[in-house]
């Protein structure tokens, strides 16, 4: 395995303060998003669309983290039953 950065892995480590902060980041990231969408389809302009991708990306990569939490939690929870698929 090749080694990884100091203090930056991924996927998250499974602790509460992590799935604390990535479900707060997607909530806060979703409305974001949702705002800079009704934005851009009310005035047309090509800035909000850009802040609603990056925005609905960040939603999306927060997301996928909280999942695979999810699967670390649940495969260091009982090691003999797979993961459901």
């Amino acid at each position: 395995m090749p080694p990884s950065l100091p203090g930056f892995s991924w996927p998250p480590r499974d602790t509460d303060r992590n799935r604390f902060l990535c479900r707060v980041q997607v909530v806060v990231y979703a409305l974001v998003a949702a705002y800079f969408l009704v934005f851009a389809l009310v005035s047309g302009a090509f800035v909000p669309w850009a802040i609603f991708t990056v925005a609905f990306a960040a939603t999306l990569v927060v997301g996928v983290a909280l999942l695979l939490m999810r699967a670390q939690r649940r495969a260091t929870a009982d090691p003999s039953v797979p993961l459901e698929r």
